[in-house]
């Protein structure tokens, strides 16, 4: 098979749940066939009839290799490629009741024990075994070796074959519930890869890195097809130069650079190519670059804490001793390519068309980046040839640091500050008006700048209506959402930086609020020009949404968003089944050459006002409370040697926790000492809703949430679960934390931070959620909208004869005019629009589908698709 059709396929099976087949040559046997189905429905999945009829006219060779891939790509998306063996082998059970006089057992043994000696607890002989690398001495009588996977003493992996440790016991699978997923056959892999390249080309905001490895991982797939398959607009500029830089390393420079010069319009443009042509990100936000450096213990911020509860002995031991860490920086520049002299001169020659102006003030707002690259790109060379491009690196170099303005030259953004700074509204706005898109960002800001001028904010909202035609689709959702909220103001604002990962940023608000007159008016052209761009997607006849999507936000920000098996959006909530019970997981795994790294799973109590009432985590292994178990953790692995890794689970009873009066639980996963979470071989996190927790100590069937580590060392908060509404809320936000040596206790001031605020601040509506959205596109496109109720029934809603999409669609949202009906009403065979939380219904063919959980549907549309659909 070749691998480039291979890598499509996969793609569109861990993406769309279709499975193509190359032509069957038929042969393959029943019984190896049901192998396949079961090695499926171990994953959670299980094959349509019309696939498993596919599967007979396969070869028991073809069986084979498929099985091989299939099987490898969707464990993969599940984390159930590896070996899931925590420390205490026999979890849940077998966890020391006694954390603390465990931590004193093993001080005992590490600093007193000696080969062919007594055991220094239990005094008894010939018990004791040296465990390698790790050379520490332990006694089979007082550590189970039955139930360690790892040394006791210092929790690292270690050589296995030493008679200390005993066979593993033998666990059964699980008895679960499951929900399986539906893999179905596809017909034609060109036409689906095609449309799914085009819905990648035709986002609007940037995508999130999920979605970004698998955009390239297409265009790499595809790349004898790429060019003839170009769209003629492509609104995200990142996603031009990741077509254009893969097309210059996969196919001619002759082919490419004709399209390339048609299509760079910009200096930033000409700046992300180079970018991409040598392997670094089109979003020009800096890269993270790691300097070895040695620290000592004493210098450290946990050291106090640390020393006032050791002891003396304890204290003069390690006061003296350093340790290596990786310390982050960022730089704004990258290994360059190796640019031929025809390929400098055709950029050069691209540069040098560009308004002058316009060039100069694009390459200053990324100097760092122009002039590394002028190093290379040596426009001096060609002086005479290209002299607008001279004159651009000459400001660029003479230029202070990136924002600062140069001599006689104000950048665009110079201008607008000043006017904003000086409080002139008008100036500001005639500014705006030369950048509708800016006009859209900072329209809030504009209005607070004209203050309480009638005439000033009527000018204002004027010049905003009068461009909103040419604003993109996520500046006027987001606009749909914020301005609604700025009647009043907020408890906090929050921020979300550029960067690789999400660290949300709150202030006071102290902002003026908005008129309620000038929110309305704005409001409505926002309103009416989205419905108009939704309106010239297909039309259906019907709708379907889902009220639970109220509790999805819809995306923003996805380039912080971490890689995940669901694509939930940062902000979303969703309800727990209280009949399933919680395992949370953390693996991680160090590279071949790296060093060896901790990483700890953790998980905090909180009450009501956010005070910390308990943790279950490396330094206390079992929380309990009122006689019950609240908490039990399978161990803390202090390193993940290639290519195994290592894995740590917490057991989480929500019942037992409520008793005790707890109202939060966070899940944290903590860099303690090592290597930084993207300089690792791997590494992820998830959740598993569980009927049975015994078994497997890992079972991909139940995976409900999986997502990947990413940034440098700190402090991770992926979730948090609220006890009094089983409701877990996807936080997904990095805190920086210490180079090492951080755990829950550490990190509370930054936990009752970050959480209470980030839930705030996504429950007061300022984001869009996904049913609204929905609404939106419902009141565009059908002419019959079903909102299926979250406890059972549907809201019917029909449009009356020759009724607009904006009076529809404020009936949507007032529930005006509807029928209500006990169940779903029967769809018909003609296809639909739906919008679902979970992907159970069964649709007519040929539906556009978003399903946040995809289950037995076939889901073509993603929440992103949704934002972009009927851009201008």
């Amino acid at each position: 098979m070749d691998d480039t059709r291979d890598a499509a396929r996969n793609l569109m099976l861990t993406r769309r749940g279709l499975l193509f087949l190359t032509p069957g040559k038929g042969g393959a046997r029943a019984r190896e066939i049901e192998a396949v189905l079961l090695e499926l429905a171990a994953l959670g999945y299980v094959a349509s009839a019309r696939l498993r009829v596919a599967l007979e006219g396969q070869s028991t060779a073809q069986l084979a290799v498929l099985r091989e891939q299939t099987v490898a790509a969707l464990a993969e998306q599940l984390g159930a490629r590896q070996t899931h063996t925590p420390l205490f082998r026999k979890f849940p059970r077998g966890i020391p009741r006694d954390t603390r006089a465990l931590w004193f057992q093993r001080v005992l043994s590490h600093f007193i024990q000696l080969p062919d000696q007594p055991c220094v607890h239990c005094r008894r002989e010939g018990t004791t075994h040296v465990l390698r690398p790790c050379e520490h001495v332990v006694c089979d009588r007082c550590y189970d070796g039955s139930n360690y996977s790892a040394c006791p003493i210092c929790n690292r992996k270690v050589d296995r074959s030493s008679p200390f440790f005993q066979p593993d016991e033998l666990r059964d699978p699980p008895s679960e519930r499951i929900r399986f997923k539906l893999v179905d056959l596809g017909d034609d892999l060109d036409a689906t890869a095609r449309s799914l390249f085009e819905d990648f080309c035709a986002r609007t905001q940037a995508l999130s890195p999920a979605d970004k490895a698998d955009f390239t991982g297409l265009i790499e797939a595809c790349s004898d097809r790429l060019l003839e398959w170009l769209p003629e607009s492509i609104p995200l500029k990142e996603n031009l130069a990741l077509i254009l830089g893969r097309a210059f390393a996969l196919r001619s420079t002759d082919e490419v650079l004709p399209v390339a010069r048609a299509r760079l319009r910009t200096a930033t443009d000409v700046l992300r190519l180079i970018a991409v042509c040598s392997g670094a990100d089109a979003a020009l936000q800096g890269a993270t670059v790691y300097d070895r450096k040695t620290l000592r213990y004493i210098d450290q911020p946990w050291w106090e804490s640390w020393a006032a509860s050791s002891t003396p002995e304890l204290i003069r031991r390690w006061e003296n001793h350093s340790y290596e860490a990786l310390v982050p920086r960022q730089v704004r520049r990258f290994p360059m390519v190796r640019l031929p002299r025809p390929f400098r001169r055709a950029l050069l020659e691209i540069l040098d068309g560009l308004d002058r102006d316009s060039l100069i003030e694009d390459m200053l707002r990324h100097r760092s980046y122009w002039v590394w690259v002028g190093e290379f790109l040596h426009p001096g060379e060609y002086e005479n040839r290209y002299p607008r491009v001279a004159e651009a690196f000459g400001f660029v170099r003479k230029q202070g640091p990136d924002g600062v303005e140069a001599g006689e030259f104000r950048s665009y953004y110079g201008q607008l500050e000043l006017a904003a700074a000086r409080g002139e509204g008008r100036t500001m706005a005639a500014i705006l008006a030369r950048r509708p898109g800016e006009l859209g960002r900072r329209f809030d800001h504009l209005l607070r700048v004209v203050g309480s001028d009638p005439e000033a904010t009527d000018h204002a909202l004027a010049l905003f209506c009068s461009k909103v035609g040419e604003l993109s689709n996520p500046v006027l959702l987001t606009l749909h959402a914020h301005l609604p909220a700025r009647a009043k103001r907020a408890k906090r604002r929050m921020f979300w930086p550029k960067g690789e990962v999400a660290r949300g940023v709150t202030v006071a608000d102290r902002r003026a609020t908005l008129s309620p007159a000038v929110i309305a008016s704005a409001q409505a052209a926002i309103t009416e020009e989205l419905l108009r761009r939704f309106a010239e997607q297909p039309r259906f006849a019907t709708a379907i949404v889902d009220d639970a999507l109220a509790d999805i936000i819809a995306p923003f920000n996805e380039r912080t968003a971490s890689t995940t098996a669901v694509d939930l959006p940062r902000g979303s909530t969703l309800a727990l089944p209280p009949s399933k019970r919680m395992r949370l997981f953390l693996h991680w795994c160090e590279r071949e050459d790296g060093n060896r790294t901790d990483i700890d799973l953790s998980v905090g109590f909180y009450d009501d006002a956010w005070n910390h009432v308990g943790v279950c985590s490396y330094y206390q292994l079992s929380f309990a409370a009122n006689g019950r178990t609240i908490a039990s953790s399978s161990g803390d692995l202090t390193s993940a040697p290639f290519p195994d890794g290592a894995s740590e689970f917490v057991d989480l009873d929500r019942a037992a926790a409520r008793e005790a009066g707890i109202r939060y639980a966070v899940m944290v996963v903590n860099a303690y000492a090592g290597d930084p979470f993207d300089r690792l071989e791997r590494g992820y996190a998830g959740l598993m809703l569980r009927d049975d927790l015994g078994g497997h100590h890992f079972d991909p069937r139940s995976v409900a949430l999986k997502f990947a580590l990413r940034g440098t060392n700190g402090i991770y908060t992926p979730l948090c679960v609220d006890l009094a509404s089983d409701t877990l809320h996807w936080l997904d936000i990095y805190s920086k934390g210490e180079l090492a040596m951080n755990n829950v206790a550490s990190s509370n001031a930054s936990i009752t931070r970050v959480c209470p605020e980030t839930i705030d601040y996504f429950r007061s509506g300022v984001r869009l959620d996904m049913r609204g959205l929905g609404l939106l596109h419902a009141a565009a496109r059908c002419d019959r909208v079903i909102v299926r109720r979250e406890q059972g029934g549907a809201a019917i809603h029909e449009r009356r004869p020759g009724e607009p999409a904006v009076e529809f669609h404020a009936r949507l949202l007032a529930g005006d005019g509807l029928v209500a009906a006990d169940r779903l009403p029967p769809l018909g065979p003609r296809p639909v629009l739906a919008l679902l939380l979970r992907g159970e219904l069964e649709l007519p063919g040929d539906s556009h589908v978003y399903a946040l959980f995809r289950e037995q549907l076939t889901c073509n549309l993603a929440a992103a698709d949704l934002i972009g659909a009927g851009r201008k």
